[in-house]
């Protein structure tokens, strides 16, 4: 008997799991499926310290259905050590908007318009906190 949350199995006899409180099944649980294997092989994108910029790539990306992750954007404020008036964090450097391979060249033409464009600060432009 095994029961269908936690996957437990009990010997004969037993009708309830003890921990989730269901009843049990006959046959074993099937096993989650493998994570999607679109999410192990990443191209980044974009590479922005601008949070604006970021935010607004992430959402035309969304918008398109396109599955999108930003590494490092958590640990920009790690420790208290915080960003510097440029907008970018010595230890982790700027955020980075990763994609799978496979959309990479649709997901580089997306955010290439004009309303992403809008968003870009020339380089030498202070960032204003």
């Amino acid at each position: 008997m095994y029961c269908p949350e936690c996957g437990l199995e009990y010997r004969e006899g037993v009708t309830v799991c003890t921990d989730c409180g269901v009843a049990l099944v006959s046959e074993p649980p099937q096993p989650s499926p493998e994570p999607s294997a679109e999410w192990l092989d990443l191209e980044t994108v974009l590479e922005t310290a601008d949070a604006a910029l970021l935010a607004v790539a992430r959402s035309l990306l969304e918008a398109e259905g396109i599955p999108c992750f930003v590494r490092g954007d958590q640990l920009q404020e790690f420790l208290g050590w915080g960003r510097l008036p440029s907008g970018v964090n010595l230890v982790t450097g700027p955020a980075q908007l990763q994609v799978p391979r496979a959309r990479a060249d649709e997901a580089r033409q997306l955010l290439k318009t004009e309303e992403l464009a809008d968003f870009k600060r020339p380089a030498d432009e202070p960032v204003e906190e």
